[in-house]
């Protein structure tokens, strides 16, 4: 089976982005529905009804986010209605609810939210008006959610329950989780492996990471085993997990497991890594601080980097990355321990030292060892992300 997701919202094309896409198509994956299309429309009710129609002629699931709220620029349960032709009728469960949450009377808002499509099966929204809706219609599956993700997101288990009662042909989602190859190279690897066994396959590019993604039905498990042989050939060195893997992840699982402890100090980064890796619960155990040494100040008074390393290979070395390491190390008493250095730009570069060029330091108490990367024509952020995702997949690899 497979989906197409509506955003309905003029604020979706004009100042906000829409980030739910992603958000869908891995919920969906999980079940084994696959997001087919993707579609984000004006508050203009024939727009919306035509992108509808669009829908089900190419999807056998319809998921509407947005639309669903009192005010003149809600379209959407009068689409499908119009779509449909059937009737908006008034829910005596949600009045019931209203009641109970607000008042004894009603205000028009309110009546308003109370109206469902008929025959539609609702799901409950505890943290705001717009009630969920499940239509079944021509053998095709349309469900209204609202707009705000704390809203919906209470509604996707039973959502969930509903749809996997319904697919035929789960599709299952594979995804190896990759790091340090650039997009065209991973391509060019993977493509002729994947070709050969004819399964569809889709590269997803990040800051320095990638996910090559593998779709396939249960008839083809055995054709997915061998695929995913020759992949590991080709790239195990690439490779850093399965999935629902992070890089934080998987170093934090390594750190607990082997009961060891880090430490960071970055400069370019300017704390991301560190951001990073305590995003993860229980970061605490193994996660023992970093120091954010953005200033040549801090880098020789705080990280005791030699004044005269500074002078001599400046900031954005390996010399310098090489010290930044191994004395945080030593400073925080870790068994391991991250740096970086470079320039993130727009401005700062030389002609041998360009924006996007970063050094890495990673360190245990065994060995120290130095990487120099190039993200070049990349914007700020980029290299910042990229730095902060190769640092953490060095780590990895000297970890394991």
């Amino acid at each position: 089976m497979n989906a197409t997701y509506i955003a309905t919202g003029s604020e979706l094309l004009d100042f906000k982005l829409n980030r739910y896409t992603p958000i869908f198509s891995q919920k969906l994956s999980k079940i084994g529905i696959k997001l087919k299309y993707e579609i984000t429309v004006r508050d203009d009710q024939d727009d919306l009804i035509k992108s509808i129609n669009f829908a089900l002629s190419n999807s056998d699931i319809i998921i509407i986010c947005g639309g669903l709220g009192p005010t003149f620029d809600d379209y959407t349960r009068n689409a499908i209605s119009k779509i449909t032709n059937k009737k908006l009728v008034f829910s005596k469960k949600i009045e019931k609810i209203f009641l109970k949450r607000y008042s004894k009377k009603l205000n028009e808002a309110l009546i308003n939210q109370c109206m469902i499509i008929k025959g539609a099966r609702i799901l409950y929204n505890y943290k705001g008006t717009a009630f969920g809706e499940i239509i079944e219609y021509n053998n095709k599956i349309i469900v209204l959610l609202p707009g705000p993700q704390f809203e919906w997101e209470p509604m996707w288990e039973k959502l969930e329950k509903y749809l996997s009662k319904k697919i035929q042909n789960p599709i299952t989602t594979f995804r190896f989780k990759i790091a340090d190859i650039k997009e065209a190279e991973l391509e060019n690897i993977l493509k002729p492996i994947s070709n050969k066994f004819k399964l569809d396959f889709t590269i997803l590019a990040g800051p320095n990471i990638c996910e090559f993604v593998i779709r396939y039905d249960k008839k083809d498990l055995n054709i997915f085993e061998k695929l995913k042989f020759e992949i590991e050939k080709n790239i195990k060195n690439n490779i850093y997990g399965y999935n629902d893997d992070t890089l934080e992840k998987v170093i934090g699982s390594l750190l607990s497991k082997k009961k060891k402890t880090l430490s960071t100090a970055e400069s370019c980064t300017s704390g991301l890594i560190a951001h990073k890796i305590t995003n993860i619960p229980g970061s605490s155990i193994y996660f023992k601080g970093g120091i954010n040494a953005y200033s040549n100040e801090i880098k020789e008074r705080i990280l005791k980097v030699n004044n005269l390393t500074l002078k001599k290979y400046g900031a954005v070395s390996e010399q310098t990355a090489f010290e930044m390491a191994n004395n945080i190390r030593e400073i925080f008493d870790t068994d391991f321990s991250i740096s970086v250095t470079g320039i993130a730009g727009p401005g700062g570069q030389t002609p041998q030292k360009p924006v996007g060029l970063v050094y890495f330091g990673i360190s245990s108490k065994k060995i120290t060892q130095t990487y120099k990367r190039l993200f070049l024509n990349r914007d700020r952020q980029y290299i910042k992300e990229a730095s902060a995702n190769t640092a953490m997949f060095l780590l990895y690899k000297m970890i394991k």
